[in-house]
């Protein structure tokens, strides 16, 4: 399998990055780290489990969405809510340390898009 990376940025724009090896998920963290990028959807193909990802304040923030799980990252209780700066609307506390990120993000590519068991979830709520 080879995953994408979908990234948009503050003007909307839109480009892909491949996401197959570690040295490719330390490349997406470099860019999630610039000021100008959303929220990035890692993902397989259209119908497959992906994860919503974003870096900000220090903490990286996890959005999965599969078919068995609709679950945000649990992480530090300090890290704030991203309401605001993100459509995934994570919440306060859903931050996670970067190496937490990188790993969740090595396995969710590793595994074919499982549920990433390096970090804790709790299902979010669909309005």
């Amino acid at each position: 399998m080879t995953y994408h990376a979908a990234i948009t940025n503050s003007s909307q724009a839109h480009h892909e990055l491949p996401v197959s090896t570690p040295d490719d998920v330390d490349e997406l963290l470099t860019v999630l780290d610039r000021d100008d990028v959303h929220t990035v959807t890692v993902r397989d193909g259209e119908e497959d489990p992906a994860l919503d990802v974003q870096v900000h304040g220090g903490y990286g923030y996890l959005l999965y969405a599969g078919e068995e799980l609709l679950a945000y990252s649990v992480g530090d209780p300090d890290s704030p809510a991203l309401t605001d700066r993100s459509e995934s609307a994570f919440p306060a506390g859903s931050g996670v340390p970067l190496e937490a990120l990188r790993a969740a993000l090595r396995e969710f590519v590793d595994t074919g898009g499982s549920v990433p068991s390096s970090v804790a979830w709790q299902e979010a709520t669909v309005d």
